[in-house]
């Protein structure tokens, strides 16, 4: 599954308004989260949201091809 540009402009405004609803925090406490990047004062917790989501849709995806063979 490659993301076009709208789907991928999509899941980024997703990730800012989880990011938003959960108060600015980022992903640390979610189940298999490992931080993109160092944290320091110029990391965004969206990104690390959208890093996230895509990590998430990247494993769904291969899970999903290895039971097609």
């Amino acid at each position: 599954m490659s993301i076009n540009c709208h789907e991928n402009r999509a899941l980024e405004k997703a990730a800012k308004y989880i990011c938003r609803e959960k108060c600015g925090l980022c992903p640390i406490a979610e189940k298999d989260f490992e931080c993109p990047e160092e944290c320091n004062i110029s990391t965004l917790p969206w990104h690390c949201w959208f890093v996230y989501f895509c990590k998430q849709a990247t494993e769904e995806e291969n899970k999903n091809i290895s039971m097609e063979y």
